[in-house]
């Protein structure tokens, strides 16, 4: 998670952006599945927290629509 994250965050500052986006898609999967097993925690980090950090940075990428 943290890496795929991270490699997302990268992407988006170096500009390419559509590897960025699939990067946060993985991450919002990988949250959305967690979330439905009623896992709390991710990598030792609340996964409110992921979910946060995940859409920042989305937003941040400009990735969400008009």
């Amino acid at each position: 998670m943290k890496e795929k994250y991270k490699l997302g965050r990268k992407f988006a500052k170096q500009g390419n952006i559509a590897q960025a986006d699939k990067m946060f898609d993985l991450c919002i999967v990988h949250v959305s599945k967690e979330t439905l097993n009623g896992v709390t925690e991710i990598e030792g980090v609340n996964i409110n927290l992921w979910k946060t950090r995940i859409w920042t940075a989305v937003e941040k990428a400009g990735l969400l629509p008009d």
